[in-house]
């Protein structure tokens, strides 16, 4: 037999040869990621191990800078288990392996552990990424396309947001999939930062997604990059953003995380290319209409801002466009010479910050809060709002104020906080004093409900909860029960907008009476932060006189909620 076939068949003779070695010469890999073993899982291996041995080998290859040591590369909770019961060797199987062989072996035993985190395992995948190791020789060995790898390595680009919330063992985001965390981990940064505000209000607003709902919740918000009305080449929008051609944050430039995307060619956007970052995308249109508005006005004075339809619009352009926007419903361009007709821009869809021309009878709702659009007189001018009108707009951005620090106090309310507050009501009830009752809870939660689902336990933790809230001191279970409540109220009071604000101040104010705080007080503050302009005294209180600005530039009043304090929602931001 040649030599070389003899040396190949002697190495596959003794490639998975068990060898005894000394436990302390043992050291574990860096490359595995897996979080801290748990005191009970060791402690339950070990007795095992004492009563049966070490049933299975650990596999191990020669330490590359350590003399006389053994790297663990699978099995490290085994080597684990048997120092603690007391072994001073155990099996191991040595094989000859390079750092890309020795990592499949890392990732494989790690995949084929039961109570895997996903997160774990994409960490130990992503120094495949790392190293920039062979990854179709990986995936062939383990049994797994590139695209999965791909996939599951993103995990690692999850905000720590994100993180932070899967590794509690009592959150909605911890019962997600790793399929579910996929979606979310393909996202850039301030995408996923836009859906973990409020809450996650997004995401579990309607519920627990699964992995197809959560899809549509993404996929509604993403922006797609065929219906932009500006050119993809332009670097001049937005600057620092640059030209979409160029950017990464776009489905195609990732086709391995979206596998619906096509592949960009020939320097030009894809079909079903989407915008993963859309509050970027909604800046850029917002500078592009506004850079069409100023060109068209120059040459159009009484240009008219219409939004045409039914669709909803973005955040971004109804608070900087929308006071001076008329929405025009089933209206049709008409011709520049046709009487009547009026220049117009539209601010969405692919048209935006194109001049048409709209007939001036066209029926319109304006967006600036009143319901109805602005009456024109004789000649066909905007008639300017009344004081009224202004004062009660002016009341709505002072019910979003009071709406805001409501939210606030709910934010920083805690369980400690609400025992405090239902102390002296159980105090009260105890003693049969009379009053009014404001508190009562079963009330409360049949209403309301509470954010704390028990289906997020196994019977046993669930009951040995009820349990305990039931033998517990009488204020206990209605703290617990407060501030259950005060969860589902914060997302009552969310997504704050002109003509939410009053109905949410309604029901701040009942709130602000269970939790024992001065409604009063801010709406004091509410005023004071946001005062009546001094330009309105000499403005009468009926009708709209003719010597007043036009209403575009009469007020110049600040937005609906100050930018400081501003209310943005991760639903709002996504779409």
């Amino acid at each position: 037999m040649p030599r070389t076939q003899r040396r190949k068949k002697e190495k596959a003779a003794t490639k998975d040869r068990i060898q005894m070695l000394p436990v302390d010469k043992i050291i574990p890999t860096p490359d595995n990621r897996r979080r801290g073993i748990s005191d009970t899982s060791l402690r339950s291996l070990s007795h095992s191990i004492k009563k049966d041995g070490l049933l299975q080998p650990i596999v191990v290859r020669v330490h590359a800078t350590e003399p006389g040591h053994w790297e663990i590369r699978a099995g490290e909770r085994r080597w684990r288990a048997a120092k603690l019961a007391g072994l001073t060797a155990i099996p191991a199987i040595v094989r000859r392996l390079d750092d890309e062989e020795a990592l499949s072996v890392t990732i494989a035993e790690n995949i084929q552990r039961r109570n895997l985190h996903p997160l774990e395992e994409a960490e130990t995948i992503q120094l495949a990424f790392e190293r920039d190791f062979d990854l179709n020789t990986i995936a062939a060995k383990l049994g797994k396309s590139i695209p999965y790898l791909a996939r599951r390595a993103s995990l690692t680009r999850l905000t720590p947001a994100w993180k932070s919330e899967i590794r509690k063992p009592d959150s909605e985001v911890s019962r997600f999939s790793a399929a579910h965390l996929e979606l979310i981990a393909r996202l850039p940064e301030p995408t996923q930062t836009a859906l973990s505000e409020d809450n996650f209000m997004a995401v579990f607003g309607r519920g627990f997604p699964t992995v197809d709902e959560l899809r549509r919740i993404i996929d509604d918000g993403l922006r797609s990059l065929g219906a932009m009305p500006w050119d993809p080449k332009d670097e001049t929008i937005v600057p620092k953003a640059g030209a979409c051609l160029n950017c990464e944050k776009r489905s195609s430039k990732q086709p391995m995380l979206f596998a619906e995307a096509e592949s960009a060619g020939n320097g030009k956007l894809s079909k079903n290319d989407r915008c993963l970052d859309p509050q970027c995308f909604d800046r850029k249109h917002v500078a592009f209409v506004q850079r069409c508005e100023c060109a068209l006005r120059a040459e159009h004075p009484t240009l008219r801002l219409v939004h045409l339809g039914v669709g909803s619009l973005s955040s971004a352009v109804s608070e900087v466009f929308g006071n001076r926007l008329d929405r025009l419903y089933g209206a049709k361009p008409v011709k520049p010479h046709k009487p009547g007709s009026e220049p117009a821009m539209q601010v969405d869809g692919p048209k935006a910050g194109k001049l048409i021309y709209v007939a001036s009878e066209d029926s319109t709702v304006s967006h600036n809060g009143s319901g109805k659009g602005r009456p024109r007189d004789e000649g066909g001018n905007v008639v300017p709002m009344t004081l009224i009108e202004r004062r009660a707009r002016l009341q709505k951005r002072r019910d979003a104020y009071v709406v805001k620090h409501v939210q606030t106090y709910l934010r920083e309310l805690t369980p400690e906080k609400a025992q405090e507050i239902v102390s002296p009501w159980i105090q009260r009830r105890n003693n049969k004093a009379e009053g009014t009752v404001v508190f009562d809870l079963v009330a409360l939660l049949v209403t309301f409900g509470a954010m704390h689902r028990a289906d997020f336990l196994d019977n046993g933790e669930a009951w040995t909860q009820y349990d305990s809230l039931r033998n517990s001191a009488s204020g206990e279970p209605a703290a617990a029960a407060l501030f259950a409540v005060a969860q589902v109220w914060i997302k009552r009071l969310n997504a704050i907008t002109n003509e939410q604000a009053p109905a949410q101040a309604t029901d701040a104010k009942r709130m602000c009476e269970i939790l024992g705080v001065d409604y009063a007080t801010i709406e004091a503050d509410a005023k004071n932060a946001i005062p009546e302009p001094k330009s309105w005294a000499s403005l009468r209180d009926d009708a709209s006189t003719t010597d007043r600005p036009h209403p575009e530039t009469a007020d110049m009043e600040p937005p609906l909620v100050e930018d400081e304090e501003e209310v943005s929602t991760a639903a709002a931001s996504i779409g």
